[in-house]
């Protein structure tokens, strides 16, 4: 399945990704930083991990880096609110530079496993103020799930 994405409204993203991969391969790769780093960035060159820090429990806190090629850190932070493997993580979402936030939203990641050493990753982001930030977190994800693809086709 290629990735597509669905907007219900402007306030809310949805993308998804069927990848060649276990819904326990995946999960791993969401949570654990030394996987982090092989594939949280932005496509194009310039764009390298900056780092991530990830306390994977209920009420833990997370902070996930990328660099950009201006040379400026984009640094993701939030708490996380379900912690179910293999197949779901919800956390809050903001951007930690106080020019970029984004307010209360709330990313859901549902990893479905599809039977055929496949899973189906679903990100659905809400609570967007307006639509064109919803608009711009949609293409990073759209990015992220080719990212994460390209990482676990790798191994």
């Amino acid at each position: 399945m290629l990735s597509d994405a669905v907007r219900a409204d402007t306030t809310s993203v949805r993308v998804s990704r069927r990848i060649r991969a276990t819904p326990e391969r995946l999960f791993r790769a969401w949570t654990d930083p030394a996987q982090l780093q092989h594939w949280w960035r932005m496509e194009g060159p310039g764009w390298s991990f900056a780092g991530a820090e990830v306390d994977v429990r209920v009420g833990g806190a997370y902070r996930l880096a990328m660099t950009g090629p201006d040379g400026r850190t984009h640094t993701a932070v939030g708490v996380y609110r379900e912690v179910a493997p293999p197949g779901r993580l919800a956390f809050t979402w903001d951007w930690e530079d106080p020019g970029s936030r984004v307010g209360d939203t709330l990313v859901a990641v549902d990893i479905v496993d599809a039977g055929d050493g496949s899973a189906d990753v679903v990100i659905t982001h809400t609570r967007f103020a307006d639509a064109e930030r919803a608009a711009s977190h949609e293409q990073g994800w759209t990015q992220l799930l080719r990212l994460i693809e390209s990482y676990v086709a790798e191994e």
